[in-house]
């Protein structure tokens, strides 16, 4: 039987690596920060070399980026991430969006109210994965000051034909209008990672929505797919994309078209032959190239 002792060490342990805060639409979402699953409130105080925030993809969750944080947490950043609204823990109708201006006015939220925290000239890094790339991206367009640094892990910058077909584009726009919430499309969750347990974890996780890419989702992604269009020859802030060359759900084409336009004096592409679209969770010797370039990348630029 647990001591009063156990149970209250316990609940101190959940109050300093979770958290929630509500957005400006009254919405809950789920935080967390992974530096405080292995260090007490006391040592907080000590300098990091910057603030990493993860943005993570279309119908999972943040809790999938342990690995990559912890990582990052040993080179001496401060790793957090919330479940954008509508995703895991947070609140919101599942994967449902009226406009992605939501989930960067969120990004910005939460990353202010953490770098109160933090001496002021503290850098900011934004990581994003599929849904999450465009989110990042999206968000250093509307703010390109704000970021040291920006990594893309197969993000979501122009539309995939393998993903879904221009006639359900055309159809997803009519039914949004009139269904929103109505699911058009199914993931084919084997184009995920060539590792099979990747594939079963995906699976079987409660807090990963399963029933597939929702209309008016649909229709806001092409939106933000415009703007990311029309914005890519304006960017000048650093950045690394990578991609796997066998991403059905992403279109490799979209970190090329970055790479190739973007005016950044520090950007960078690597394009991994035969990985699909989870590159950060490929099967394990493949996975730690990835994790090394991500580590690196960051490690040169705080």
């Amino acid at each position: 039987m647990e001591s009063s002792a156990d149970v209250q060490a316990k609940k101190t342990e959940v109050a300093v690596n979770e958290d929630k805060i509500t957005n400006s639409r009254g919405q809950k979402l789920y935080c967390k920060y992974w530096n405080n699953d292995k260090q007490t409130t006391e040592s907080q105080n000590r300098d990091y070399r910057g603030l990493v925030f993860v943005a993570h993809g279309l119908a999972e969750h943040c809790l999938f980026y342990k690995e990559i944080a912890e990582l990052l947490i040993g080179k001496g950043f401060y790793v957090f991430a919330h479940d954008h609204a509508g995703h895991g823990q947070s609140d919101g109708p599942r994967s449902h969006i009226d406009t992605f201006d939501n989930y960067v006015e969120d990004v910005f939220q939460h990353i202010d109210q953490v770098k109160e925290k933090f001496p002021e000239k503290t850098p900011v890094f934004l990581i994003g994965h599929s849904m999450g790339g465009a989110i990042s991206v999206l968000s250093a367009m509307a703010r390109p000051q704000y970021f040291t640094g920006v990594i893309l892990i197969g993000p979501a910058i122009q539309p995939s034909p393998g993903a879904i077909s221009p006639i359900k584009m055309m159809a997803g726009k009519l039914v949004a209008r009139i269904f929103p919430q109505m699911c058009i499309e199914k993931l084919k969750t084997k184009d995920l990672s060539r590792d099979p347990e990747v594939v079963n974890e995906y699976e079987s996780d409660p807090l990963v929505f399963h029933d597939g890419l929702k209309a008016k989702w649909g229709l806001e992604m092409l939106k933000a797919f415009d703007v990311m269009k029309a914005g890519l020859s304006k960017v000048e802030w650093p950045f690394l994309a990578l991609h796997g060359d066998q991403d059905k759900l992403c279109a490799v084409e979209g970190s090329q078209a970055l790479h190739d336009e973007a005016q950044s004096k520090d950007k960078q592409i690597k394009i991994y032959k035969g990985f699909y679209h989870q590159i950060h969770r490929e099967p394990r010797e493949d996975r730690d190239i990835v994790l090394k370039d991500i580590v690196d990348w960051m490690d040169k630029r705080a």
